[in-house]
């Protein structure tokens, strides 16, 4: 069993030294903003602002939306309809890729080290505003790779709506979720609803309520917070 880190040390290349003392750790909430890495450039990489991300994705879902109806052929009522579906596609990918990619248990060094570095940290630091939205580079890749899969199984028109659908949901879901950790929602909301349930994710319960958008997959996955 490793030693605990200091939060005014240089963080990510630490971490995998605690072992299995790690997951207690690192789901014991506390304030501040920890640093990184030792660089300056490394540690300005890890940081991004929450307003970069529509900066960066609502031109690329309009241009995708555009491409569909212009170029593709797709009427605007079925464009709607197809942006539907990939709203709720994106939700589906935000739950399965919290559950079991930021939630995964690992053990080893490198294992916790990229625990950490992608999510692990968030629950150690919830507040840290710097770190609580997809950077565009790693969220590029993801877009990529849910984009391939897409034309893999589709006809372009039908994939490059849905795709519109998921950038949609996607920069809803990382704009809302910033905002569950540095806004107030009207009481008695909805949305004050999931911000409860997502308060309940980090302070008291983190192994459910994965769904941060939308509750429906946490309630039909059976990983619902039982105590909100």
């Amino acid at each position: 069993m490793g030693a605990t880190p200091q939060q005014q040390q240089p963080l990510v290349l630490e971490v995998g030294n605690m072992g299995s003392a790690y997951w207690s750790w690192v789901h014991k909430p506390v304030l501040g903003k920890p640093r990184f890495f030792h660089s300056t450039a490394l540690e300005n990489i890890t940081r991004c602002p929450w307003w970069l991300v529509p900066l960066v994705w609502i031109p690329i879902y309009l241009a995708l939306s555009m491409r569909a109806v212009q170029q593709l052929g797709v009427p605007p009522l079925r464009l709607a309809a197809l942006q539907l579906q990939g709203i709720v596609l994106w939700q589906l990918l935000e739950y399965l890729i919290h559950r079991f990619l930021f939630h995964a248990k690992v053990s080893s060094y490198w294992g916790i080290t990229v625990h950490f570095l992608f999510h692990g940290n968030h629950h150690k630091f919830p507040k840290d505003a710097d770190r609580l939205v997809f950077p565009p580079i790693p969220a590029a890749a993801i877009a990529s790779s849910i984009y391939a899969g897409l034309r893999l199984f589709l006809e372009t028109d039908v994939a490059t709506a849905l795709m519109s659908g998921v950038i949609l949901g996607y920069v809803a879901y990382d704009c809302l979720h910033y905002s569950m950790h540095h806004a107030p929602f009207l009481p008695g909301s909805f949305l004050q609803e999931l911000k409860l349930r997502h308060s309940h994710h980090h302070y008291h319960d983190a192994d459910h309520g994965y769904g941060i958008s939308s509750v429906i997959f946490d309630v039909l996955l059976g990983t619902r917070s039982q105590g909100c």
